[in-house]
This record gives structure tokens, sequence and C-alpha cells, in this order.
């Protein structure tokens, strides 16, 4: 299926996804956002595919926002200017406690593009970025929300937000901390730098570097063997791992209770345990 900035293959349970403006290196834009979202919600609810695979058009991952957007939105619109009697912290939290006021759910103060992160984020299948080449400012924040990244020799990251005068508002600011600890992201971040594939894997952005002309064969053949397994369980995992960043080693193992009694009543459970008995390969079906 092919839409005007997503194409989209079914190959066998995998969902390869390829991030399509070859004019703009692959920016991302609402329109490209919708089509994305759209694919996503027909993957998580289709019984039948079970791994997604992202990637971008050659050369490029996603080269981020479409900055040419964000120049007449600057020529068109009148912004009052920052106050210079409180500091930078401070009228921050006067803009939260006004946001904080304002009714609605977190995602409704967060614009079309930026959702994606979150989609990506709370998607309960397993999801792998192939990182093709640059994956700059909200083109990096896609690639880190998925739950593997394999990259290619030709990939890059920045988080060059900073170079436009902007913060990263993509969710890098919860992910990387994470991934690399509060100084080394505050450095990407201060700086706006280029890391290439071998130091992003250094830093544990991501899980392996290939070869050009092998990632998207790696990234697939990691996505098969993956939609191949207990695939209800992994969004169990997923949903346990993200839970317990946030609590103590004890709660955690309280929360992982109700997921493995979860987890026990899946046919993947029983084929499982019967495949082990039998001493053959497990046909796991993601129920």
């Amino acid at each position: 299926m092919t839409k005007q900035y997503i194409q989209s293959e079914t190959v066998g349970k995998v969902l390869l996804l390829t991030m399509h403006d070859p004019d703009t290196r692959n920016a991302i834009g609402e329109e490209m956002a919708a089509q994305l979202e759209e694919e996503l919600d027909r993957f998580e609810f289709s019984s039948n595919l079970r791994a997604v695979v992202l990637t971008g058009s050659n050369p490029s991952f996603c080269s981020g926002a479409n900055v040419k957007s964000w120049d007449k939105d600057n020529k068109t619109t009148q912004r009052e200017p920052i106050p210079e009697d409180r500091s930078p912290w401070d009228l921050l939290n006067e803009a939260w406690e006004k946001q904080s006021l304002i009714p609605g759910r977190p995602k409704d103060f967060i614009d079309p593009v930026r959702l994606i992160p979150v989609r990506l984020h709370n998607l309960q299948k397993p999801s792998i970025a192939a990182v093709n080449g640059p994956a700059m400012g909200l083109g990096c924040g896609i690639a880190l929300s998925c739950d593997i990244r394999y990259a290619s020799e030709n990939a890059k990251f920045s988080e060059m937000f900073v170079k436009r005068g902007l913060i990263p508002a993509d969710g890098s600011c919860w992910q990387l901390p994470r991934m690399i600890g509060l100084s080394r992201t505050l450095l990407l971040q201060y700086t706006g730098d280029i890391l290439d594939a071998q130091a992003a894997f250094e830093l544990g952005i991501v899980n392996e570097v290939c070869e050009q002309n092998q990632i998207l064969e790696s990234s697939m053949e990691l996505a098969e063997k993956i939609s191949n397994g207990a695939t209800y369980g992994m969004s169990l995992i997923k949903k346990l791992v993200h839970e317990s960043q946030f609590i103590d080693f004890e709660t955690s193992i309280k929360l992982a209770g109700p997921a493995q009694e979860l987890a026990r009543r899946t046919q993947d459970h029983q084929e499982g345990v019967t495949s082990f008995i039998e001493k053959r390969k497990p046909n796991f079906i993601g129920k």
C-alpha cells in the first residue's frame, strides 16, 4: 500500500513502513504524521501483523520537522516579547501552571507531528527503527521512540533543536536520560552535535550498526524473529518495563504478578510448555 508520504509493505507477519518525501529528505509534517499514525493503527489492530519496521527513503531516515513551515509561521505570527523581569524557569513554571488549569488529557496539548513519538512509545507490539541515514531533530526522537534501533554505517543522530533556538519537544528529554544518563543527554542537547552510527552505538542509543546495503535486511530478519515469538507476552514485557522506570524494585516485582497471570492464560504459554516437553520448536501465534 502506497500513500503520498508513507510506503507500506507487508512481509509475512512484519509491516515495513517507509517515510517517503525525498524532496525534504523525509521531513515530517502533519500529512506524513497522519498517514503514519493511520498505518500504525492498522498495524496494532491487525491480528496478522506482529512486528513493525520503520525506515526512510534513502539517503535519509528523517530530517526532522519541516523548517520552511516555521519560517512562514515566524513571518505571519506576532508573538509577545519575553519579559525580562523573571527568569526562564519562572516563566516556564507560570506557563505550566496555566496549562494545568485547562481541562484535557495530556495528549490534547501535543500537536499532531509530536504525537508520533508518543504513538510509537505506546505501541503494544514490537517496533524496530531501521535508521538508514540521518535522523535529525524530530527524526531522532522518532527513532528513539521505537523499541529497538538498528543503524546503518551512514546513519547520523542529532538533537539539533538548539541550533534553531528551540528545545527538544519530541520526547527525547524523557528518552535519552534513561538510555545514556543525564550529563551525556545535556551535552547532546546543549550542543546539537551530530553523532555518527558508531558513536551512537557506543553511547547505547543504537543496538547494532550494519553495513548500508544490509540495514533493511538485518532489521527485517530481526523483526521476523520477533514476530515468530510470543508477541502477546512481549506487549506485557514492554508495559512492565515502562512502569518499572518510576517505581522501586519490590513494587516492580509486585506488578509482575498480574502480568505473569495474564501470560499464563495465553495460548502461547500453553504452546511454550508443550513444545518444551515434546522437544520441538514452539509455534507461537501471538495470543
